[in-house]
């Protein structure tokens, strides 16, 4: 009850004072609608522009950025998912091979069965409810076992075998990783491994400050956990 009342008393400290600004910006059309039309406040779109760096990568790019991380991906210590299971053949060292891409000869491919990619950066901050995200995966699992008639009690070794193999599925694999540190991580670490994911995997590591842009540029969704204030 007072983390509401102490919500609705920011917003009006914010829409009374933000009234009294000599300026306001915003980063979308929509969001200028809304401090117009609902907070009396008139604001100028300033479109956020990422550094060049950010833009596609090619496969070989992909492939050697994979390739290093591969001992962090692949066999991180203690953690045994949809991941891990099956990669057991991947060396950490590997050069041709990753969870995602291998090369032959020449030639890089994307494996057909690869998990879909999704990155997030948090501080693991009270103001930060990662447990949404938590809920979601657990929705996700459920949900894809559900759509292809699967028993609740069916032994996740058998699919990460499979899935070793190369069997490809309706639904695929969720890789999260997600990059931050804090004290905080321990414990949802620890939530993570007991929620008895199948189809998918949460790896928390710390990225240099050359791969990480090289890493958002090849994923297939970023997930932002952040405090939105106007």
């Amino acid at each position: 009850m007072d983390l509401v009342l102490n919500f609705k008393s920011m917003l009006r400290f914010e829409k009374r004072y933000g009234q009294m600004a000599n300026g306001s910006l915003c980063v979308t059309r929509t969001l200028q609608h809304e401090l117009a039309q609902n907070w009396g406040i008139r604001a100028t779109v300033l479109y956020d522009q990422p550094p060049e760096f950010f833009c596609p990568t090619s496969l070989q790019e992909k492939h050697k950025l994979f390739c290093r991380l591969n001992r962090y991906l692949c066999h991180p210590l203690g953690v045994r998912d949809c991941v891990t299971a099956t990669t057991t053949g991947i060396g950490a060292d590997d050069q041709n091979e990753t969870l995602f891409t291998t090369q032959v000869g020449t030639d890089i491919l994307l494996k057909p069965n690869r998990p879909a990619l999704v990155v997030s950066s948090t501080s693991w901050a009270p103001d930060e409810d990662f447990g949404i995200l938590l809920e979601a995966a657990v929705m996700y699992d459920r949900r894809a076992a559900a759509l292809l008639d699967e028993n609740d009690s069916a032994d996740e070794g058998v699919l990460w075998k499979e899935i070793s193999g190369g069997k490809q599925y309706l639904c695929p694999r969720l890789f999260f990783i997600i990059t931050g540190k804090s004290p905080e991580k321990e414990k949802y670490e620890e939530k993570i491994k007991r929620l008895n994911l199948k189809r998918v995997a949460f790896h928390t590591m710390w990225l240099s400050a050359e791969e990480y842009p090289l890493l958002l540029r090849m994923i297939f969704v970023i997930y932002f956990l952040f405090l939105i204030v106007h």
